[in-house]
């Protein structure tokens, strides 16, 4: 017979090591990077991620890497992670196809999404740098289209709407040619249909951009993400359409991207603010295979942003 001792030291090694389980589980469930992880019946290669905060939610809307990519040529679908917590996500897989649209064909990378007036608009490069836009009721779609041609050319577009509703849409002029010679942040009013310019591309920033031009706003102030070199790079102004002054460069807030270019976003959720990237260095992945990641972002007190560190589980 085992002594009430013996049984309670038993039951005590018992719940000692259910509550090792049951951390190791906590500990699991909150992993964060990547967001999607391989081996997982969810896993796809999700890239270019463009965050945004919808009715008490975050949604990633991403390019998709194929599983035997060698280069971008094959990109040509979007999908969508959702998250109520930034701890659990929801992979609803690809949730946009726009080569099934007659007129949207080639390389097709790097999107946004933006919200006005009732329809969530997907602003998706195809060809690389022809703009096209699909619309929904629901921030996962379905999407239909919402023109028939490209409204602009531009490369990797991103679109934000201001406090008083006017929408603005922004990009690099690599890969095109619409402005000074080399490469910038450039910017353009949107109508409110949300499908047309309203006015000419403007030169923004004084310092060259490669890519990933990404704007968010915090505390009056306008902020500008891209790629310089292989780190992120960014800018202040105390407007949406800086031109004289140009947005001041601030520095760089990443160190060197590894196995992936640089691509961003941010977003303020639940008061706090995250930096979104993709990087190619996990879940076997490399340059053309990439996985969405994130990170707490915080500022010092005259907004300037501190340094991002990156993280794995």
């Amino acid at each position: 017979m085992i002594s009430r001792y013996k049984q309670s030291k038993i039951g005590f090694k018992k719940a000692e090591r259910l509550g090792i389980a049951l951390c190791l589980l906590s500990f699991c469930s909150i992993a964060q990077n990547p967001i999607l992880k391989l081996g997982k019946k969810d896993f796809m290669y999700a890239a270019d991620p463009a965050a945004e905060v919808y009715n008490g939610k975050v949604y990633v809307y991403c390019s998709h890497d194929q599983d035997d990519a060698v280069s971008y040529s094959t990109m040509q679908d979007y999908l969508v992670l959702e998250s109520d917590d930034m701890i659990h996500w929801k992979n609803h897989g690809v949730v946009l196809k726009p080569r099934e649209y007659n007129w949207a064909q080639g390389q097709m990378n790097a999107p946004d999404v933006a919200y006005k007036d009732g329809w969530y608009y997907f602003y998706f490069p195809y060809d690389k740098t022809h703009i096209g836009v699909s619309k929904s009721r629901s921030p996962i779609g379905p999407w239909e289209e919402a023109v028939t041609d490209k409204i602009t050319s531009i490369f990797d577009p991103t679109v934000f709407i201001d406090d008083d509703g006017q929408a603005y849409i922004y990009g690099s002029d690599n890969k095109i040619n619409i402005g000074d010679k080399g490469r910038h942040i450039m910017g353009a009013k949107l109508k409110d249909n949300m499908i047309e310019l309203d006015g000419p591309w403007m030169r923004l920033s004084e310092a060259p951009v490669s890519e990933a031009v990404h704007c968010f706003k915090r505390n009056g102030i306008y902020y500008f993400m891209g790629r310089k070199g292989w780190k992120t790079g960014y800018w202040m102004a105390d407007a949406p359409l800086p031109t004289q002054p140009y947005a001041q460069f601030k520095g760089y807030i990443t160190r060197e991207q590894q196995e992936a270019p640089v691509h961003m976003s941010a977003i303020e959720f639940k008061n706090q603010w995250y930096f979104f990237y993709q990087r190619g260095d996990v879940n076997q992945g490399d340059f053309h295979r990439r996985s969405a990641c994130f990170e707490k972002m915080e500022f010092n007190p005259d907004g300037t942003i501190v340094p991002i560190t990156y993280t794995l589980d």
